[in-house]
């Protein structure tokens, strides 16, 4: 029999690897926070946190009924729901104002809730359901290059589509009271090439997560989160590192409120797996309907909500609010398992000495920086070891930048505790 060496080395090398992947929460903010941790299982939990979003405009008689808004290329557009046609509005989330009125020819607007965009395209979901009967679901997708630049514009038919859809899940299409829809959706994004749908079931006050098949016309069940309210609307930072559900309770006393989802596994569409923190933006009878959510810049951007009134008095005027998120989810903190995505991954993260670096598709920086809590640079390398002692260090967030042969740059921050 021959000898092999390896034998002897893998039991050690298992519980290596077994130690490596240790999951837990690595949030340092979270009550439950592991410092061991190197695997983010999901299992984060946080302080009750209270934020108030800064006033920005009033929006106009036109946009009373706003249900959705979001960023396309350096413009800003939003709509109404089906208490409008079918067409939608460029405006300024700074001040409010109305620039251009886009109508989607021979289209119909049966109850659209939200928006989403890439590059090249707007979404534009067809899909509230308050009753759960409805079998004509879909979305518009309208390309950017066919909106025109006067102040009303038409986009033809024949350069709109339409994309149908039915929940995979969905057998009974009787109408349903109100407090019994299930089948409500008012909030997407479009993430990792796909469109993703959040409902609002107002019988559990939770949300279920899909993502459309184009090809089937299903939409497909991907996970379900307790969201302890109605979600409304739903947007993806730039760096595709956070999503944002913006929703309301009318139990009790009413309130508005953002889940912020960031840290998911690599890769996956499960957008609930990773850490989920809510965010109370304080009582809808001051705030209004909190309707839509669009990010600006990778944790900032803006909260609409329409007219919200009772016994026929306006209570909360239809208005745009600003948000900066970026205390609770700090950009590029990389705790997840590596994806590859940024060109490296450090761990563990949080660490306490020694940092690790790894490095995909067999390529290595040329330089490295590392920066303190305050911006500033305290250590430039023109190679990047596998391994920093970094004992020395105070504990907080550091900055770690790669410099590429090609003069790119990537950068991750790890947690010094």
């Amino acid at each position: 029999m021959k000898f092999n060496p390896f034998l002897l080395l893998a039991p050690g090398l298992l519980f290596a690897l077994q130690t490596f992947a240790q999951p837990g929460c690595p949030d340092p903010q979270a009550t439950n926070f592991n410092p061991s941790a190197t695997s983010n299982d999901g299992s984060c939990l946080y302080p009750v946190t209270n934020y108030t979003p800064q006033l920005k405009a009033i929006l106009p008689a036109t946009m009373q009924e706003i249900s959705g808004h979001v960023k396309a290329g350096s413009f800003w557009y939003c709509h109404n729901d089906g208490s409008d046609s079918a067409r939608f509005y460029r405006f300024n989330p700074e001040n409010g104002l109305v620039n251009q009125e886009v109508q989607l020819e021979n289209a119909s607007n049966m109850d659209w809730e939200d928006m989403a965009s890439t590059s090249t395209h707007l979404y534009l979901g067809d899909f509230g359901n308050n009753t759960n009967d409805r079998q004509n679901l879909g979305i518009y997708k309208v390309p950017l290059a066919d909106i025109g630049g006067d102040n009303e514009e038409t986009v033809g038919d024949d350069k709109w589509v339409f994309i149908p859809f039915s929940y995979e899940d969905q057998t009974d299409f009787s109408t349903q009271p109100i407090d019994s829809a299930v089948f409500d959706c008012e909030a997407m994004i479009f993430f990792n090439g796909k469109l993703h749908l959040f409902t609002k079931n107002r019988k559990e006050y939770t949300t279920a997560h899909y993502v459309v098949n184009e090809v089937t016309g299903k939409a497909e069940k991907i996970e379900t989160f307790d969201t302890e309210g109605l979600i409304t609307g739903a947007d993806v930072s730039p760096d595709g590192e956070v999503v944002a559900l913006v929703g309301y309770d009318l139990r009790g006393l009413p309130k508005v409120f953002t889940w912020l989802l960031w840290d998911w596994k690599a890769g996956s569409d499960s957008l609930f797996s990773g850490n989920k923190r809510r965010i109370e933006l304080g009582s809808a009878l001051l705030t209004g309907q909190a309707e839509g959510i669009g990010f600006a810049g990778n944790r900032t951007g803006y909260l609409t909500n329409e007219r919200t009134s009772a016994g026929g008095v306006v209570l909360v005027e239809p208005t745009v609010r600003w948000f900066d998120f970026g205390q609770w989810a700090p950009e590029s903190i990389a705790t997840g398992e590596p994806s590859g995505v940024a060109g490296f991954q450090i761990f563990p993260n949080p660490f306490s000495q020694t940092l690790h670096f790894q490095f995909f598709d067999n390529k290595k920086p040329v330089g490295l920086k590392v920066s303190n809590p305050a911006g500033q640079v305290i250590l430039s390398l023109d190679s990047v070891p596998e391994k920093l002692d970094l004992n020395y260090l105070p504990p907080g967030i550091y900055t770690f930048k790669t410099i590429w042969s090609d003069g790119g740059t990537t950068v991750a921050r790890g947690v010094k505790n």
